[in-house]
């Protein structure tokens, strides 16, 4: 039998007699371990799970990552995953994003940087003053004059 590079394994399962099957070659697997609480040694072995969700139920993944935000700071948080959907990312519209404060926390940001620029790149006048080195230094200073008010009615 000819092996080809996207295959996991041509051996049959035992029990079923099934194979496991091929991964597409635009497809992407990724094993990982994504609790921290397993102990080094012999596995546990349930019998009583009969589909994914019964698997996600018994052993509630979860990992704790280290994010570094704006300032090069350590954010800990623990993504917990309770159904195969938590793992999705999907350009930031995903549940993994969802479920995680710092990832929707960026996201967010990086949602209203865009908007802001779509804004300044349909505006004519504002474009055209911040060509100009003079007239982007008072734009900034009124800017920053109104965050200092906003900042001051806390």
């Amino acid at each position: 039998m000819a092996m080809k590079e996207n295959f996991i394994s041509m051996a049959p399962d035992e029990e079923s007699s099934a194979k496991v099957s091929l991964i597409d070659q635009n497809k992407t697997l990724m094993i990982d371990q994504y609790t921290t609480d397993v102990e080094a040694g012999a596995p546990e072995f349930v019998e009583d799970i009969q589909n994914i969700n019964d698997a996600f139920e018994h052993f509630k993944p979860k990992v704790g990552v280290t994010f570094t935000d704006a300032e090069g700071g350590a954010v800990e948080e623990t993504l917990k995953f309770g159904e195969i959907r938590d793992f999705e990312a999907q350009g930031g519209k995903g549940r993994l994003v969802q479920n995680s404060p710092f990832l929707s926390g960026t996201k967010e940001q990086i949602d209203t940087n865009v908007k802001i620029r779509k804004s300044i790149e349909q505006n004519r006048k504002l474009r055209d003053i911040l060509k100009e080195a003079g007239s982007r230094a008072e734009l900034k200073e009124m800017l920053q004059s109104m965050l200092d008010e906003l900042n001051g009615a806390d």
